[in-house]
């Protein structure tokens, strides 16, 4: 690797791939597939050209926490007048609205550091809301969406709810976004999930993932096992029973429903 390749690097982690083309020493193109760190260098002017699947986003952020404003020129797109991106106060991501994006880096004073950081992350579009009754947050990272909708619905209709807003019904497959959902919506709220039961097994159907031997939150006395014993009809599971909890239920029930998109 000869010194101007050194010069700008393009870390590639066992959590994510990245897709880059054109290495310069100062600038290039890179089409992120997932997230890539940028090691830039600051004695020189910089520009890239970030690209990423045409149905997403960009979230740009400075690893070491360095004001954006002060040091880069971000454009939100890559056409000839594309608006200049501004970080709010208190922002350490900026997000395009589209999913290309010019990053312009100044040559920086000799007392600044020889390196600047940057992370470029691909990320889903996160409307403000669904409509009246809902509310939608990036809950448990930076890239990801979800949508909580409180107007009561069948499971069925639930589903395709979230798909006509080009969302899933939500798979809760860790504790971190079991507990994100109950910290943010949980209190008195009851939510459909798209987990059923399917000849005797219960799938996310959202993901086609089988439910068992995975992370579960069935409130004791409301385990599919004991629901069967009342009702034969509790194929679909609802959270927030009790407050924290998971339950099975019959599927034309109405209750609220968390809808989730991820890169």
């Amino acid at each position: 690797m000869n010194n101007q390749q050194f010069g700008f690097l393009v870390f590639i982690c066992s959590a994510f791939i990245a897709s880059v083309s054109a290495l310069n020493a100062c600038g290039g193109k890179v089409f992120v597939e997932d997230e890539v760190v940028i090691d830039a260098p600051t004695d020189a002017d910089c520009v890239w050209q970030i690209e990423t699947e045409t149905d997403r986003i960009l979230a740009i952020s400075a690893v070491r926490d360095e004001n954006l404003q002060q040091l880069l020129t971000i454009r939100d797109g890559l056409v000839e007048g594309s608006p200049i991106l501004l970080a709010e106060e208190q922002q350490e991501i900026v997000y395009t609205t589209q999913s290309t994006a010019e990053i312009r880096l100044q040559k920086m004073p000799k007392t600044s550091a020889s390196h600047f950081q940057l992370k470029i992350q691909k990320a889903v579009v996160c409307p403000t809301d669904l409509g009246l009754e809902s509310n939608c947050t990036r809950l448990i990272d930076d890239v990801s969406c979800h949508c909580a909708s409180f107007t009561k619905r069948n499971q069925t209709d639930q589903v395709a709810f979230c798909d006509d807003n080009g969302m899933l019904l939500v798979s809760i497959e860790t504790p971190e976004e079991d507990q994100a959902i109950s910290d943010t919506w949980g209190l008195g709220s009851d939510f459909w999930t798209s987990c059923v039961k399917n000849f005797g097994r219960w799938v996310w159907e959202a993901t086609g993932k089988n439910l068992y031997p995975g992370y579960v939150n069935w409130y004791p006395i409301a385990e599919p096992f004991c629901n069967d014993q009342w009702d034969a009809n509790y194929t679909c599971m609802l959270i927030g029973y009790n407050g924290l909890h998971w339950a099975s239920y019959h599927c034309d029930g109405v209750w609220g429903a968390v809808c989730e998109l991820h890169p």
